[in-house]
C-alpha cells in the first residue's frame, strides 16, 4: 500500500512539474507567452535550479550572447506559477559581467514547491525572461 501511495506522489509531482508553463513574474514583463518563448529561446542558453545542501537552491543561467544585457534579477514565487496574480519576489539583482555563466545560491528556503525564473534587464529597457523551473524541497 506505501509503495502504491509512493508512486502514485511522484506520478503526481512529475505531472505537476510537466505541466508547469512561464507566467510572467510582476517586474513589467509581457505576458505574452509566445513573444517571450522565441526571446528567451534566442538569448539565454540555459537555466537550471537544483537543491544545494540542506537550506539552499541553487540557480545557473547563461546567455548566448549578452550584447544589450545590463543586469539580472532572479525570482522566485512559493505559489502555483501558473496563476497570473502569483507573488514573485526577487531574490537577487546583479549587474552582467564579462562571464557567459551565471550562479546563485538562495539559502534557507522554506519547504514545499519553490518556482524560479531569471529575467534579464537590457539597454533599450525591456527584458527577457527564461522559464520557470519549479523544485520541491521536502523538508530540512
Amino acid at each position: 500500500m506505501k509503495k502504491q501511495l509512493s508512486l502514485i506522489a511522484i506520478l503526481v509531482i512529475g505531472l505537476f512539474t510537466v505541466s508547469v508553463s512561464f507566467v510572467a513574474p510582476k517586474t513589467g514583463i509581457s505576458s505574452k507567452k509566445s513573444e517571450i518563448k522565441k526571446q528567451q529561446n534566442a538569448e539565454f542558453s540555459f537555466f537550471r535550479t537544483h537543491r544545494q545542501g540542506k537550506n539552499g537552491v541553487t540557480s545557473t543561467w547563461g546567455m548566448n550572447s549578452e550584447n544589450g544585457a545590463v543586469s539580472y534579477s532572479l525570482m522566485r514565487t512559493y505559489e502555483d506559477p501558473t496563476d497570473p496574480y502569483a507573488y514573485w519576489e526577487e531574490v537577487c539583482s546583479m549587474p552582467c559581467s564579462s562571464s557567459r555563466s551565471y550562479k546563485w545560491n538562495d539559502a534557507n528556503v522554506f519547504p514545499g514547491f519553490i518556482s524560479y525564473c531569471v529575467v534579464a534587464h537590457m539597454s533599450d529597457g525591456s527584458t527577457v525572461t527564461t522559464s520557470v523551473n519549479t523544485i520541491h524541497i521536502v523538508s530540512h
